[in-house]
């Protein structure tokens, strides 16, 4: 069956790097080479995310979201400060996402404030989401912050669950709270980032309490400072060994994401 990759990363060799990074990769992730995947694991749309050591330095993901066309999308990293008219020439091109990364980030309660719920309310009048990459453990506070915004929430990397706690811990049970109350996508992606926990222990979670409906996949490519060993093609095969339905698979891999993500057919 096809498949939207709803979790890529691209950057050139040489990019300036924001002053916060944890990481700052010394190679390219180019989307050629990328793309050049997808035959092999059945991939046949993507999706960008701005990568962190980037910062607020979208350029090189607008330029080649640009070069992808319908085939791609693409989710940005912004500061509050924005105006309508620049997110929609954005969109134009395919941004259809804000990304919040949060791990190092001391205050959740900034995102209360006016000027984030501002953009907030803009982003929602595009259609377009808020992505979260924060450990589970905080996702209380932070959607306690989040609150009043309108904003549809995609969560990374199965919303990195907390490791001291099983499927039943409090983080957990905050995001199906609030998937009750607004739309909240999860993407099923990087096993190797959730600190030790159970994957499948959590898919099978997601899916029994949100459905496949509320889920996605992402190959997380290139796994950045977790490139040893990987396999794209493992990577979607990842997602079998979690949930074993060709159904909810089919859901997962391509008809909830095209629509999220307004692909064609």
């Amino acid at each position: 069956m096809p498949a939207v990759d709803s979790h890529a990363h691209v950057f050139p060799r040489q990019s300036r790097t924001a002053p916060q990074a944890r990481y700052r990769p010394d190679y390219p992730a180019l989307m050629q080479d990328w793309m050049a995947l997808w035959p092999q694991a059945r991939v046949d749309r993507g999706v960008l995310v701005q990568p962190s050591f980037l910062g607020t330095d979208n350029r090189y993901l607008l330029e080649q979201l640009a070069l992808g066309g319908d085939r791609t999308r693409g989710v940005v990293v912004i500061d509050p400060v924005a105006d309508k008219a620049h997110l929609a020439a954005w969109h134009a091109i395919g941004v259809r996402g804000v990304r919040l990364n949060l791990i190092g980030v001391a205050d959740l309660g900034v995102y209360a404030q006016a000027e984030w719920q501002l953009l907030f309310r803009m982003v929602a009048d595009l259609d377009w989401h808020v992505e979260i990459q924060c450990e589970g453990e905080r996702m209380p506070r932070l959607l306690a912050a989040l609150e009043a915004s309108p904003s549809t929430l995609v969560l990374d990397h199965f919303g990195l669950p907390d490791p001291t706690a099983r499927a039943a811990s409090f983080g957990v049970s905050a995001i199906l709270r609030e998937a009750a109350r607004r739309p909240l996508y999860i993407k099923l992606s990087a096993p190797y980032r959730l600190r030790g926990v159970d994957a499948q222990l959590y898919a099978a979670r997601y899916l029994a309490e949100l459905g496949a409906e509320r889920l996605l996949w992402g190959s997380d490519w290139p796994w950045t400072n977790h490139e040893a060993g990987r396999s794209y093609l493992a990577c979607r095969d990842y997602l079998a060994s979690w949930i074993p339905s060709e159904a909810a698979q089919q859901q997962i891999l391509w008809d909830t994401p095209s629509a999220l993500y307004g692909f064609s057919a």
